[in-house]
């Protein structure tokens, strides 16, 4: 009898929103734009043949580099886990610049801006090299020198102009969302610990393909 098996996935998930495009290495400001989670996932245990199901989630940045040329780049996808020990937790602690809180929903940060630090990565079979995130931090106050989303620059060939606009949202939640688990996300610090609200694109016109 043949038996229809889940498939185990892998690869990074923003495929095709990245498309073609490899992102300069080097330091940016970059702006988070999108998190996917995606639940009940089977995948192989590290350094072993046995297979686990697990929740896992990615989060997609989009950054200008000094040419003013749009550019995406995802994290790889992390276990979703308030382990302190976990990828995710380290992943949200640089982002943040210090350790997140129970309770919080890390899908807040969409919008959010951060130092991103890209490398590129030779692949396992050798066919090349791809974009990958290697440091992340908080945009230091007075932060200059760089591209920022939302500034006007030129956009690449084909593609509509930048987003000229923005505004301003506080990067922490206040509710967690249905259906996770509390444990699993880092509860909302009081108002008076909440730091200065980090600037947040508006909506791109009709016309604009990009979602930064």
């Amino acid at each position: 009898m043949a038996v229809l098996q889940q498939p185990v996935v892998s690869g990074n998930v923003f495929a095709e929103a990245i498309g073609d495009d490899l992102a300069p290495a080097g330091t940016y400001v970059g702006t988070e734009i999108e998190i996917r989670d995606e639940f009940g996932v089977t995948r192989q245990k590290f350094q072993s043949t046995e297979l686990e199901t697990v929740d896992l989630t990615t989060f997609l940045f989009g950054f200008r580099d000094a040419q003013g040329f749009e550019h995406r780049v995802a994290s790889r996808r992390m276990k979703i886990s308030g382990n302190e020990k976990s990828s995710l937790f380290a992943f949200l602690k640089s982002l943040l610049g210090r350790a997140p809180q129970y309770g919080w929903d890390y899908m807040e940060l969409r919008g959010a801006q951060c130092l991103l630090t890209v490398e590129h990565v030779t692949r396992r079979d050798g066919s090349g090299v791809f974009a990958a995130i290697a440091a992340l931090s908080p945009v230091p106050q007075g932060f200059g020198g760089q591209p920022v989303l939302g500034a006007p620059a030129a956009p690449r060939p084909g593609m509509a102009g930048p987003v000229t606009s923005g505004a301003a949202v506080p990067p922490y939640p206040a509710a967690i969302r249905p259906g996770v688990p509390a444990a699993v996300r880092p509860a909302a610090p009081a108002a008076s610990a909440l730091p200065a609200p980090t600037p947040l694109r508006a909506p791109a016109p009709a016309n604009d393909p990009l979602p930064f």
